[in-house]
């Protein structure tokens, strides 16, 4: 098989791991469930990943990847954008990746090695969102926060309800739905409406 072939396959994995964990969670798919889903053997699986935890772990870098396409796009150190773009289309890649905000707990407590990287992850989005802020001050976008706790405060909120809004809303009885993320997104604009300038 040609290098490009081993990597499609490896494309298809991942694209395929994705479609059947927001479907039906992490726990009840297995690596032989997604073989099976691709037509593949589990030991052409197997050639690409070692087992269903070397999977996610790339899944999440792959998140990651397009949540900093979003904060840096081009690689620039200042997002381009408003507060409402930015929002918009990170909740897009939530959708995209939607079983992470809904199972990220337990799946840290199953992996050490991905509860660190989700560590590293938050460190640095609390980061992004402190500079795009800043930016957005700077710009006229948003008005100064001179107390720092209440700065703190609504990053909290704003990452908390970005990254658990999934799990929150969503059940085995009521799948996640496009309706539902836009009301994500409506409750972060709402919080973010009163210091727009």
């Amino acid at each position: 098989m040609s290098e490009n072939g081993k990597r499609n396959n490896r494309e298809r994995i991942l694209d395929a791991s994705i479609e059947l964990f927001n479907l039906s969670g992490v726990v009840a798919v297995t690596t032989n469930h997604i073989a099976a889903h691709l037509k593949i053997s589990p030991g052409n699986l197997y050639f690409h990943f070692r087992n269903k935890e070397e999977i996610i772990r790339e899944l999440f870098e792959r998140m990651c990847h397009d949540v900093d396409s979003i904060w840096r796009p081009d690689n620039k150190v200042v997002p381009i954008g408003s507060p409402e773009d930015l929002v918009e289309k990170s909740f897009d890649v939530f959708w995209n990746y939607r079983f992470f905000h809904r199972e990220m707990y337990h799946l840290r407590r199953r992996d050490p090695e991905l509860a660190h990287k989700w560590k590293l992850h938050i460190d640095r989005t609390v980061r992004l969102l402190n500079t795009a802020y800043r930016h957005w001050v700077k710009t006229g976008v948003m008005r100064k926060i001179k107390d720092p706790t209440e700065l703190r405060m609504i990053s909290d909120v704003v990452l908390i309800t970005s990254s658990s809004f999934f799990q929150f809303f969503e059940s085995p009885e009521k799948p996640a739905t496009r309706r539902l993320m836009r009301q994500g997104v409506e409750h972060v604009l709402g919080l973010l409406k009163m210091y727009r300038v």
